[in-house]
């Protein structure tokens, strides 16, 4: 991480086809990589303030995956964000890593001239290529990831908004089998990835091999009005994943005794988000199941939840009161002339078999149906073939709420 306002140590390539080595430029080996890639023009201020948060998790997804962010370096646009974003987290951020022209950036103190940006500031290393326009970097920008990920370690590209330079660089990305995330919602190119034009003009030939590659390839969407936490889960599974590791889950133990205090527990996606990368046709099911269908899915199982564990501590007071059931008579036995245990007997064994009674019936079956039949709706969403047009999109979201309503508030039926 760099020391705040001293800038980026600068490596200069002595010639566009120069050969990068990791140590040679201070970086790190055997790393993860989070390649980000947008418009080098600044966002609009309401873009920007919108996607800053977006940033500032991915960021921190990627400091905890150990992982390299390479930039354009310069210090504008989606880059300038990447800047602040890293510069507000409280912990450590990333090694972050620019690649960019010689010819269109001011390095070290120089200052700028005519047509020139500087450096982000924020960034570790700047890796200067000879060249004097945006996209001469593009190829020592790919290097530099091949030496800092190898062959073991995954590279993710980011795509956000993104101009011609974007362009080039995700058709060769994608065309190394290389996942990419889109964020939706940030115009450009972006937007154009995430809903194609159903009739593409014949001038948009150039487009073909990009267009190919994002059907073929491994490409997530992420609508930005969905929020920073999907977008991380899905950095998070790509540069978490570990060439030959085992997957596991990590499952809380079952807690033995009840809680006194019912907590609920935080919602969190039936199908984690970042499983679209696998399987892209379901982004647009998945994320309408996610919007309709969760929430009244979350809703029935804290219900449900909350009355088992009011269940499971009014049994385990019926057994304390139980106990002392058995404690008092034993006390009457040896005190015969005391009376004070027998009435100690009797209520507690009006208490225990109270709370056994009441506890045989504290559980809610209902909300425990209902949650079953709205994650039975949840799939059967996913399953039915995809919509042909808007209009039977429109149709499908409004059958599911229906469904969605209908399971929430009738009466439930068991055979």
């Amino acid at each position: 991480m760099p020391t705040a306002g001293t800038g980026p140590r600068v490596r200069r390539l002595a010639h566009p086809d120069a050969d990068i080595r990791a140590r040679a430029l201070g970086l790190p080996r055997g790393r993860p990589v989070l390649a980000v890639f947008g418009s080098a023009d600044a966002l609009d201020t309401g873009l920007a303030a919108t996607v800053l948060p977006v940033l500032r998790a991915v960021l921190a997804a990627a400091a905890r995956a150990d992982a390299v962010v390479v930039t354009a370096g310069a210090d504008v646009g989606v880059t300038h964000l990447i800047g602040l974003a890293a510069e507000s987290l409280e912990g450590r951020w990333p090694r972050l890593v620019g690649v960019a022209p010689s010819g269109r950036v001011a390095a070290e103190d120089a200052e700028p001239a005519e047509g020139e940006v500087r450096l982000n500031v924020n960034h570790d290393t700047a890796v200067l290529v000879p060249g004097s326009q945006w996209g001469e970097e593009v190829p020592a920008l790919f290097r530099a990831v091949d030496a800092v990920a190898g062959s073991k370690r995954p590279a993710l590209a980011l795509l956000i908004g993104g101009d011609a330079v974007a362009r080039a660089a995700l058709v060769d990305h994608l065309g190394r089998d290389r996942p990419l995330l889109v964020l939706a919602g940030t115009g450009a190119l972006a937007d154009e990835i995430a809903a194609p034009a159903p009739d593409a003009a014949p001038d948009a030939a150039p487009d073909d091999d990009l267009a190919v590659l994002v059907r073929s390839g491994q490409v997530a969407v992420v609508h930005l009005d969905e929020g920073a936490d999907k977008v991380v889960a899905v950095v998070r599974r790509v540069l978490g994943s570990r060439p030959g590791a085992k997957l596991h889950a990590t499952v809380p133990p079952p807690a033995v005794w009840p809680r006194v205090r019912f907590r609920a527990p935080e919602p969190h996606p039936v199908i984690d988000p970042g499983y679209v990368l696998d399987y892209p046709l379901l982004a647009d099911a998945i994320h309408e199941a996610n919007q309709v269908v969760a929430p009244a899915l979350h809703e029935c199982e804290v219900a449900a939840l909350r009355a088992r564990e009011r269940a499971r501590l009014l049994v385990v007071l019926a057994i304390a009161a139980g106990f002392g059931t058995t404690v008092f008579a034993a006390l009457q036995v040896w005190l015969r002339d005391s009376p004070w245990p027998g009435v100690l007997l009797a209520v507690s064994g009006a208490a225990a078999a109270v709370l056994a009674v009441v506890a045989r019936s504290g559980e809610d079956p209902d909300a425990r149906v209902r949650a079953e039949q709205l994650r039975a709706l949840y799939f059967d969403h996913l399953a039915a073939p995809p919509p042909v047009d808007d209009a039977e999109r429109e149709e499908r979201s409004r059958e599911l709420a229906t469904a969605v309503a209908r399971f929430r508030h009738e009466s439930v039926s068991r055979t």
